[in-house]
């Protein structure tokens, strides 16, 4: 709670300090002040509580936190409302019957048809695959952790392909502290169904005003009846967007899923991509 406040404040007042390069843009933003607020490092985060990330526990955990994030992040844009003013479009009772907003908790509701909100729109779920790397590689957004250990593609500052070997977070932090078989709650993207994921999107976007970013892992060789099953649950959800990724030669993978240890990031050329 006491991040998210911190975060939105901050977030608000980049809208002040960006350098948008054209007018028309610099007043859509100024206009709405649109912020998007989100996480990352979910599936790490449950494997750290000892929960399956496919599991009723791991996402009622995950709701917590959203649910947490959400009614903070709006009360800090109430406050923010009452200290600068409410966001420039805010048709104040079109705002308050919008479907999101009449799902705030009632104290919530009452401030903003008293004071206003100072952002549009506050939380997202960004893919942030770089951001988790550089965060000592946890996982990335909402996924479940890829593969505990992993070949990343990537591009040097020449453009080169190289192929960095990474380990996941609580992976390396488990074989530090304990050493041997993984428990049964460090469970990877592929062992999972595809529908743990649509189970996961359906459990948080309720918390999530702007899009969720989130990417179903599937085998080369799925079934196409299958293929098209998630696609189908993700509507009977009224999820607001479904992505699949099935490996193939032509787009190829930026990760793949590796055997045997080695280090955090130790990067060696990508000889088949040159």
């Amino acid at each position: 709670e006491a991040t998210t406040r911190a975060a939105v404040r901050m977030l608000d007042d980049s809208i002040e300090l960006s350098g948008y390069p054209l007018e028309e843009q610099a007043s859509q933003a100024r206009a709405t002040r649109r912020v998007g607020l989100g996480i990352t490092g979910l599936g790490d985060a449950l494997i750290m509580l000892g929960l399956r990330y496919d599991s009723d526990a791991g996402r009622t955990v995950a709701r917590r936190v959203l649910e947490t994030m959400r009614d903070s992040a709006y009360r800090v844009s109430t406050e923010l409302a009452e200290e600068k003013g409410a966001f420039p479009a805010l048709d104040r009772d079109a705002y308050l019957d919008a479907e999101f907003v009449r799902a705030l908790p009632d104290r919530i509701r009452d401030r903003i048809a008293r004071s206003g909100i100072r952002n549009s729109h506050l939380l997202a779920i960004a893919p942030t695959g770089t951001i988790s790397l550089l965060a000592n590689n946890v996982s990335s957004g909402i996924e479940p952790v890829f593969a505990f250990e992993a070949e990343r593609r990537v591009l040097d500052a020449e453009g080169q392909a190289i192929a960095c070997r990474t380990e996941d977070f609580a992976f390396a932090l488990w074989q530090r502290d304990f050493g041997g078989p993984l428990p049964a709650h460090f469970v990877g993207a592929e062992e999972l169904d595809p529908e743990s994921h649509l189970d996961m999107v359906a459990a948080l976007q309720p918390f999530v005003d702007n899009s969720i970013s989130k990417t179903i892992n599937v085998a080369a060789d799925i079934p196409q009846a299958k293929f098209v099953s998630i696609y189908e649950r993700a509507h009977a959800l009224g999820m607001k967007g479904c992505t699949v990724f099935r490996p193939n030669l032509i787009t190829g993978s930026v990760l793949t899923a590796r055997s045997g240890g080695y280090g955090v990031q130790c990067c060696t050329p990508d000889r088949e991509a040159d």
